[in-house]
């Protein structure tokens, strides 16, 4: 099913109650080849135009949430343009209409969070620091998933849509009361294959050429048979 076919929702079940867009963020790093530049920013259009589709039937987005936010207006803007370039566009977009870019964690959390991620990184020697470091990097990223469900929950009121931006394998929990909708457009399937694709080439070995000697060797042996 393309983009253009998909079904819009019934508007009128969800009159009064509050929604979420709940958009996966999927951001390559710098230097990435030019395939995969161009699959995120075929991914961010299609998201763009999901969530169009999806405010004509169910209303504006008044409040834009995005993962690892502590800081809301113009400041905010610039961690999710630092965090998030070609998704920032979308954002600034909202927030120019009808949205309101809300602070989402805590910073305290994000900030410690960010550096267990760190000491898990480094590559440690010492069973017990790993352990420590693994524990550390659990508890923090749990307590920033709690935090941003009640972020959400105190936010949007009755009739309410807001907009989550946020890592596809998060384990926030939502209130029952939010109507969550998934944005999952076309793009989404192809980067996620591309990233399948890499990762299978990086784990197959690649294979080797038989040397001169060997191919020599394997000559002289069909030749004497």
């Amino acid at each position: 099913m393309t983009l253009g076919q998909m079904p819009k929702p019934e508007a009128d079940q969800f009159i009064g109650k509050r929604k979420l867009f709940l958009v996966p963020n999927y951001i390559f790093p710098p230097g990435m080849p030019e395939e995969a530049q161009q699959l995120e920013q075929r991914y961010w259009s299609e998201v763009r135009d999901h969530v169009q589709n999806l405010e004509r039937s169910l209303g504006p987005v008044h409040h834009v949430f995005h993962e690892m936010l502590y800081e809301d207006g113009d400041q905010g803007l610039r961690l999710i343009e630092a965090m998030n370039p070609l998704g920032c566009s979308f954002v600034n977009t909202l927030c120019s209409s009808t949205a309101t870019l809300q602070i989402t964690e805590d910073r305290a959390t994000v900030e410690e969070n960010m550096d267990w991620q760190r000491c898990v990184s480094v590559g440690l020697m010492s069973e017990r620091v790993i352990g420590l470091a693994r524990d550390g990097l659990q508890e923090t990223t749990q307590k920033r998933y709690d935090y941003i469900g009640t972020r959400i929950d105190e936010t949007l009121k009755e009739s309410d849509n807001g907009i989550l931006f946020i890592r596809e394998d998060h384990r926030v929990q939502f209130p029952s009361d939010i109507q969550v909708f998934y944005v999952a457009p076309p793009g989404l399937d192809a980067i996620k294959r591309w990233i399948n694709q890499q990762m299978q080439s990086y784990s197959t070995p690649p294979t080797e050429e038989p040397s001169d000697e060997s191919q020599e060797t394997a000559d002289s042996e069909t030749t004497s048979d």
